[in-house]
């Protein structure tokens, strides 16, 4: 090598940031032809060997630039790009709740007042929920022999939709066309209010179906215009279910104008669930676990709300705020998840029933972005059982244009004319 040096020197020290070189390879002999520099243009003429470790080292050194630009700057993520949007970031709130259907018996619809006042003032152009979107659930169904009995899922859902296809003599996919375009035409009468009902719940959107029906009248929400008396008698239960979906969701699309919700739920990853028997067997070996999935820990017992069940209205904004809350998130996460992470007596079978959240989770904020692409810049609202509240917010932090809105700053707010 130190024969070679004295040629090496001028590119490897005085010249090698400021040359532009070129180099041939004449037929059996490789040769440097041409070094050109703005200070100085030798030509040298190299044996074939001296110009290859010269062609080495110059390509060493622009990759050992490259990486140490590449190092500096970091791994590219899409969220890096949010400063330099030309538009506001797409707002989301993810408004974490215990599902209603689970409250006490005591519990009356008519106590959500102040949280719906809360969620109005916060005006989302589209509502989410954790219902699963037409187009999987009848997806599902079709693959019954692989994924199981969609019905466990929502069996009222699909009864509804299969008798509303075969009254309006419509499929699904034709039926959501439809209900689409009339949605884009506003202003709508109250009999193409009932119709899109009709169109909702033919293509399994039956809380699409509940905001219109929220939004008719209630001398208007009868049978006719593809509403069949049974399906209006369905809908009129829908609008008083105790679920997040009608109470909060389809209620307050409708009172801020809203056509539908938008079913962000995800089943098609329970593929990844392991056997009901081998969790089972875990769980026998590891019992603890199941205080853990329970809350029945002293972390969770020293907080009151966690065992709150709304049995009187002074209970849900505390449990609400409770439930939003970055502590409950941690705790939650940990006890129902990361818990079976450490577990040596649940080992794959605990691994694998994390992956399948992790994967629900992933296709829930899929949804979330695909829903809010058409909204670039402005609101939207999920509500949804809490335990998925971290992990997708954790997920939506990865995107390139989402920006995350507090529920305990809105919860803590005092918009006015909202009550406690």
């Amino acid at each position: 090598m130190e024969g070679y040096q004295q040629y090496l020197q001028p590119i490897t020290a005085s010249h090698n940031m400021r040359f532009l070189a070129s180099y041939a390879v004449a037929q059996g002999r490789g040769r440097l032809l041409q070094y050109t520099a703005k200070a100085a243009r030798p030509t040298w003429r190299l044996p074939g060997l001296c110009g290859l470790l010269a062609g080495a080292l110059l390509g060493l050194a622009a990759c050992q630039a490259h990486k140490a630009t590449t190092d500096a700057a970091g791994p590219i993520g899409p969220a890096g790009t949010r400063p330099r949007l030309a538009l506001p970031p797409t707002k989301v709130m993810i408004f974490g709740v215990g599902h209603l259907d689970g409250a006490s018996a005591k519990f009356q619809v008519a106590w959500l007042a102040p949280v719906l006042c809360r969620l109005g003032a916060y005006k989302p152009d589209i509502i989410l929920t954790e219902a699963m979107p037409g187009e999987q659930l009848l997806g599902l169904d079709a693959y019954a022999a692989y994924h199981g009995d969609a019905g466990r899922y929502g069996g009222p859902t699909l009864e509804m939709a299969k008798t509303a296809q075969a009254d309006l003599q419509l499929p699904a996919a034709q039926a959501l066309v439809q209900a689409n375009a009339l949605c884009q035409k506003g202003n709508l009468a109250p009999a193409e209010r009932r119709h899109l009902a009709s169109l909702f719940v033919a293509a399994a959107e039956p809380f699409s179906a509940t905001v219109q029906w929220l939004r008719l009248s209630p001398a208007e929400r009868r049978a006719g215009d593809g509403v069949s008396p049974a399906l209006a008698k369905r809908l009129d239960r829908f609008v008083g279910l105790r679920s997040e979906m009608t109470s909060l969701a389809a209620r307050l699309a409708a009172d801020l104008g809203l056509e539908r919700t938008y079913g962000v739920g995800d089943h098609a990853s329970d593929v990844a669930l392991p056997a009901d028997a081998d969790m089972k067997a875990a769980l026998a070996a590891d019992p603890g676990q199941v205080d853990l999935f329970n809350h029945k820990t002293p972390a969770f017992r020293a907080v009151p709300e966690d065992t709150m069940k709304l049995s009187a209205a002074a209970q849900v904004m505390p449990v609400l705020k409770w439930k939003n809350s970055a502590r409950f998130a941690a705790l939650d996460a940990d006890a129902q998840w990361f818990s079976m992470l450490r577990s040596e007596k649940l080992g794959r079978v605990g691994r694998q029933r994390v992956a399948a959240w992790e994967a629900q989770n992933l296709q829930m904020a899929v949804a979330i972005r695909t829903a809010t692409a058409p909204i670039a810049g402005g609101k939207a609202l999920l509500i949804v059982g809490a335990s998925h509240k971290p992990f997708l917010e954790a997920y939506l932090r990865t995107f390139a244009d989402i920006e995350l809105v507090s529920v305990p700053d809105l919860l803590n707010a005092k918009p006015v004319g909202c009550g406690e």
